[in-house]
């Protein structure tokens, strides 16, 4: 199945969004082999609107999973193992593909472990806003302008060799699973089109729930993303500043948060 991907959608009450997100879906066409949809723990009516859309598209190969360790990595990962296409799509319950997403990443990038792509994402009050990843990987990383979930595309063999996503991290799990992806010799492409539509919902984003634990994590990722680079000997003076501007802009809004534990998780350089 070397042009084909398969698609998971973790879902934790998304009964606004689930439908659109599997329209998109569909929309992709041949390149899509399967869904899984995972449950966790869904307590509105996810569920029943995905079963009613199933029997209204019985030819879409779908299968509903359950996975009751509460966050999206984890549910991310219950299916993994189970994928028999070339590609995986990440793809959050909230988000939509765009046309020939995956069709066209495949066939631009086919040698790629992970193909970092653009995204619009449309705030609450319906503004939109083009992001495009930065085309040099370390620094992409580091500013977290590597794209996002919903418009990447992975290798699955190559997230299956890293064991999937980090089920103990409440945020920056992208940022997490990329970087470990380039530590094993991860090759990325970078793809500048808008590949899906990233919706901001009002509640249940963990940028929402709990912003003090996104911004430590964050930076502590920076700071171990850049304690490699050096250890490689891969990047420039200038990006080296470039870092340091990026771990610093975050610590400058991570201040109002936890500044004594972040100060503690941060490296000096």
């Amino acid at each position: 199945m070397q042009n084909k991907a398969t698609v998971i959608i973790p879902c934790f009450n998304v009964e606004a969004y689930i439908i659109d997100c599997l329209d998109s879906v569909e929309l992709q066409g041949d390149s899509v082999n399967h869904t899984y949809i995972v449950d966790n723990n869904c307590t509105d009516n996810t569920i029943a609107m995905v079963r009613e859309w199933q029997k209204a598209h019985p030819a879409f190969s779908l299968t509903i999973a359950k996975e009751t360790t509460p966050g999206a990595p984890a549910a991310r990962n219950h299916p993994l193992a189970l994928v028999k296409t070339n590609w995986v799509q990440f793809l959050d319950a909230d988000d939509v593909l765009l046309a020939n997403k995956i069709s066209d990443q495949i066939k631009r990038f086919p040698d790629a472990d992970v193909i970092c792509a653009g995204g619009i994402h449309v705030a609450i009050d319906g503004t939109e806003r083009q992001s495009i990843p930065e085309p040099n990987i370390p620094l992409a990383l580091m500013k977290g302008q590597a794209g996002i979930t919903s418009s990447n595309l992975f290798s699955t063999t190559s997230v299956q060799a890293v064991q999937g996503w980090a089920e103990s991290l409440k945020s920056s799990q992208e940022y997490d699973l990329m970087f470990r992806l380039w530590q094993s010799g991860g090759t990325f492409s970078v793809d500048i089109e808008s590949r899906a539509l990233i919706r901001e919902r009002p509640s249940g984003q963990i940028s929402q729930r709990n912003p003090r634990e996104k911004w430590v994590q964050l930076i502590e990722l920076q700071t171990i993303m850049l304690t490699a680079f050096l250890e490689k000997d891969i990047v420039d003076s200038h990006e080296i500043r470039l870092h340091h501007q990026s771990i610093f802009n975050h610590l400058r809004v991570s201040s109002k948060t936890d500044f004594q534990r972040i100060l503690e998780s941060a490296i000096p350089f």
